[in-house]
């Protein structure tokens, strides 16, 4: 086994970045792929890897762009989870009339364990890429959109910035000082 905390040649620091990029770009966990030792790829520890990371750019950059690629894979992988049934045994335990505890046992697609799977690999794109996978929000009202004309829009910006204007004057509805 090698040291890890060490100092890198170039030529081996971008070995080891390759190395980290394509793991990260194909859904392992950055944290899990620093802890491997890789075959003949000497890969640095996590203080040597997070001060490149704050050093260089072009790391940092590198590092966002596997993510974002691990996350499409990771879409990928739940959509081929979702299509494709997975068939498991599910025992259960009763009591029969007599009080013996017997186990039944049958076959049936595990749609929860599948279920599961799919939602695990949305929730850590909505996290990784939220402008893109995160729940999209309704800025409508029932459905139908808003559509001001000019007139209402300046008595809407009007009615916002008087009420900004009380509460920083310190005055309640009732033209009454705030007790602070």
């Amino acid at each position: 086994m090698w040291e890890r905390d060490r100092d890198f040649t170039d030529e081996e620091r971008k070995t080891a970045l390759a190395h980290v990029y394509g793991q990260v770009a194909s859904c392992r966990a950055l944290s899990r792929v620093l802890r491997e030792v890789a075959g003949e790829i000497d890969l640095p520890s996590h203080s040597t890897f997070w001060r490149w990371h704050m050093d260089d750019v072009d790391v940092r950059d590198n590092l966002a762009r596997a993510r974002l690629n691990g996350v499409e894979a990771h879409l990928e992988e739940a959509m081929e989870i979702a299509d494709t049934p997975k068939t498991g045994l599910v025992v259960t335990s009763k009591q029969d009339k007599d009080g013996n505890e017997v186990e039944e046992t049958r076959r049936e697609d595990m749609l929860g364990h599948r279920r599961l799977q799919v939602d695990t690999r949305i929730k850590r794109a909505q996290m990784i890429a939220p402008r893109k996978y995160g729940p999209k929000l309704d800025l409508t009202s029932d459905g139908e959109r808003v559509v001001l004309d000019d007139v209402a829009r300046s008595a809407r910006l009007a009615a916002i910035f008087a009420a900004i204007e009380k509460q920083r004057s310190g005055s309640d509805e009732d033209g009454d000082e705030r007790a602070d």
